[in-house]
């Protein structure tokens, strides 16, 4: 309990950090005015968000408002739980199985809870996250077993990815963040043609459980991403070092880069990353023949 609290305060702070990026990049400070240097800024706008919501509404409205993002966030926080059994056992394969499962269902998640909101900007949303998660789902699948087979039928500890490939590295990076609906890719929201997109309706406590789902989602594919990097046996410290650089990547991203086009980034999906790393797993396939 005490471990899923902790990471609940760094998805939390994960905003500051963004804003505070974004507001340097911009030529502005950011928070700085939240008790101290803004410090406290995520935890006032969490006890500001939390006090807001809207009952007066029927079971379905119930439902879709405020069952599926609870219901989402608790998925987002059992993926939290598996990447420590990940981290603390020699087999893989039952644990990325358990990982793949969870991740595909945060995204139903999204979709549900924005469809049951009645809003056309909203269902236009959430059918856009369920066809993004769709493309990427696959690409993310195949690049992890794909891992495992290099790491000996997914029996051995991880082994460094780095050095086995970078091919596979760059596909698993761009799937790590269409996966979590980051700009240039946010088409869920894309407020220049859909307002808001799926959160038009939502506000208060509905509103953060699904924002809390976004960062949470990101950062556990941030750590997911350093452990394939570097293997599991690097040294505590770069490994911390590794998450905030992959962290501080994405958040680059959404300052430097404007929202691309949807359908190409869907074509790249199926046409070039499906491809790729479908070439790698024949590629581990073969490596397993026997000689």
């Amino acid at each position: 309990v005490v471990e899923l609290l902790l990471v609940m305060v760094v998805l939390g702070y994960f905003t500051l950090l963004e804003r505070k990026i974004l507001g340097y990049g911009q030529f502005r400070k950011g928070p700085n005015k939240g008790v101290i240097w803004g410090l406290f800024q995520p935890l006032l706008d969490g006890v500001k968000l939390f006090m807001k919501g809207y009952w007066g509404m029927g079971v379905g409205g119930l439902i879709g408002l405020w069952g599926f993002p609870v219901l989402g966030l608790s998925v987002t926080l059992v993926l939290w739980v598996w990447l420590a059994v990940l981290w603390g056992v020699n087999s893989m394969g039952v644990v990325l199985f358990y990982m793949v499962l969870f991740g595909g269902f945060v995204g139903t998640c999204f979709f549900v809870a924005g469809y049951f909101t009645g809003g056309k900007y909203s269902q236009l949303g959430s059918v856009r996250s369920l066809a993004q998660v769709v493309t990427y789902e696959g690409v993310l699948v195949l690049g992890l077993l794909t891992v495992a087979l290099w790491s000996v039928s997914g029996e051995e500890v991880l082994k460094p990815l780095l050095a086995s490939g970078l091919v596979v590295v760059a596909v698993l990076l761009v799937s790590v963040v269409m996966e979590s609906n980051r700009t240039p890719v946010d088409y869920v929201e894309g407020e220049s043609e859909l307002v808001s997109g799926l959160v038009t309706e939502m506000g208060g406590l509905s509103f953060s459980l699904l924002f809390l789902m976004e960062y949470g989602v990101m950062s556990f594919y941030a750590v997911l991403i350093s452990f394939l990097l570097w293997g599991m046996g690097l040294n505590v410290v770069w490994q911390v070092v590794s998450v905030l650089g992959v962290v501080l990547g994405m958040c680059v991203l959404r300052l430097a880069l404007p929202r691309s086009r949807y359908d190409l980034s869907m074509g790249w999906g199926w046409k070039v990353g499906l491809i790729i790393v479908f070439l790698c797993y024949l590629t581990g396939l073969v490596g397993m023949l026997p000689e």
